[in-house]
């Protein structure tokens, strides 16, 4: 009778323990609610510009529920161009050779890297950034859920067209 409950008990244990993890393996992908750029006031206070102009340092705050956060605001793109003339330098591979990149299309190149993030308790992900110049920029937030090295990798990059006068 024992050993019955024993085997019962393992059985109801490992089917326990089974399901917990498949419902942990159901990751939702994650979803960008808002971009929004602020000032920081003498009050250390956020305030929300709605039309930013470049040459002035800004916080910028993403409403998103996940994990994992990055920007790529795409206000810069310098190119290497070859010695004396206006091509662009490639490498073995095809792929323009960069100085200086935020630009998202510009993903894996060397040189090419987004803006280090922070998690903020009143406007969520953030970091800083001043546009060297007014134009239209397509900014790129990327976002994931359940990190990195895992089968349930979910990222989804979610573009922006920002206006800089």
């Amino acid at each position: 009778m024992k050993r019955t409950a024993y085997i019962l008990m393992f059985i109801f244990l490992v089917g326990t323990m089974m399901s917990s993890c498949l419902n942990e393996d159901d990751v939702k992908a994650p979803k960008v609610h808002s971009l929004k750029f602020y000032t920081i006031n003498e009050n250390k206070e956020f305030i929300e510009e709605l039309n930013p102009v470049s040459g002035i340092t800004y916080t910028i705050g993403v409403d998103t529920d996940a994990d994992i956060c990055s920007l790529w605001p795409g206000g810069i793109r310098q190119i290497v161009k070859k010695v004396g003339t206006d091509i662009d330098s490639t490498d073995v591979n095809g792929n323009v050779v960069l100085s200086k990149s935020d630009c998202y299309k510009d993903y894996g190149l060397l040189k090419a890297q987004g803006l280090k993030t922070s998690l903020n308790s009143t406007i969520g992900w953030t970091a800083t950034y001043q546009y060297p110049q007014s134009g239209e920029f397509e900014f790129t937030v990327v976002v994931t859920n359940h990190g990195y090295d895992s089968p349930d990798y979910k990222q989804v990059a979610v573009p922006f067209n920002v206006k800089i006068r």
